[in-house]
């Protein structure tokens, strides 16, 4: 039994600042989650929670809002988010309407006169 006491590692605490610079540090372009998780000695899937919990969603570093957010600031992006639909709806119906009238096929040549 001794043998698995040895083994497990006590639990490592990290302070808000330490946390902020890793995530800023895996934010860098030139390395990656991975490298920096390594550099700091910790898991990358921890690296990847704080990230989350900071606001920035992917390994590109495209930053999110922080959570959570004001009543008032989550109206005026669902009133932004629902014009952007309407405006890219109205978007498809007229790609719609002139994929239609292009893809007619034309007469065979000149309309045929009637005598």
């Amino acid at each position: 039994m001794k043998s698995n006491e040895a083994a497990a590692k006590p639990r490592r605490r990290y302070d808000d600042q330490f946390k902020r610079r890793a995530v800023e540090l895996s934010q860098q372009a030139d390395r990656t989650v991975r490298e920096v998780a390594r550099e700091l000695g910790m898991g990358e899937d921890l690296l990847y929670a704080w990230r989350r919990e900071h606001g920035v969603a992917d390994r590109r570093g495209v930053s999110m809002p922080p959570q959570p957010r004001s009543v008032m600031e989550i109206e005026r992006e669902n009133r932004e988010l629902r014009a952007k639909l309407s405006e890219m709806e109205a978007r498809e119906m007229i790609l719609k309407k002139s994929l239609g009238i292009l893809s007619e096929t034309p007469g065979s040549g000149m309309p045929k006169w009637k005598r």
